[in-house]
C-alpha cells in the first residue's frame, strides 16, 4: 500500500489522503455528534462530502501534472519504449485512482449520515 502511494509521487498524494483523512475526520464527528444526539447542521454534514471530491479532484489534478511530464520525457527523448510509456500511464493513474477511493469511503459515510437524519 506505501509503495502505491510513493508510485503516485509524495507531495500529490500526500495532498490526496490528507483531504481524505480531513473528510472521515468530519465523518467520525458528525456519527459522534449523531451519537450524542446533538443536531448536526447541512453545512457539517456536506462537509464530508466536498472534502471526499476535494481529494478526487487534487487527484485529476496530479494525474494531469504527471501526464504533462510524461509528454515531456517523450518529445525530449523523440522515440520511448511501450514498456515505459505504460509505465509512465500507470504511474500517473495512480493519483486518480487513490482520490476516487477516497471519495467513494467519503461518499458512503455521507449517504450513512443522512440516512441516519431521516430517521
Amino acid at each position: 500500500m506505501f509503495d502505491f502511494l510513493i508510485q503516485g509521487g509524495i507531495y500529490g498524494m500526500s495532498i490526496i489522503t490528507l483531504l481524505g483523512i480531513a473528510a472521515l475526520a468530519m465523518a467520525v464527528y458528525n456519527f459522534s455528534r449523531q451519537a450524542a444526539r446533538k443536531e448536526t447542521s447541512p453545512k457539517l454534514l456536506n462537509s464530508v462530502l466536498y472534502l471526499g471530491s476535494m481529494s478526487f479532484f487534487a487527484g485529476l489534478v496530479w494525474n494531469a501534472m504527471g501526464l504533462y511530464q510524461i509528454l515531456d520525457v517523450i518529445q525530449q527523448m523523440g522515440e520511448v519504449s511501450q514498456t515505459a510509456l505504460a509505465g509512465g500511464l500507470k504511474a500517473a493513474s495512480v493519483s486518480t485512482i487513490w482520490g476516487l477511493f477516497l471519495l467513494f469511503i467519503s461518499y458512503v459515510c455521507w449517504f450513512i449520515l443522512r440516512l441516519r437524519i431521516t430517521e
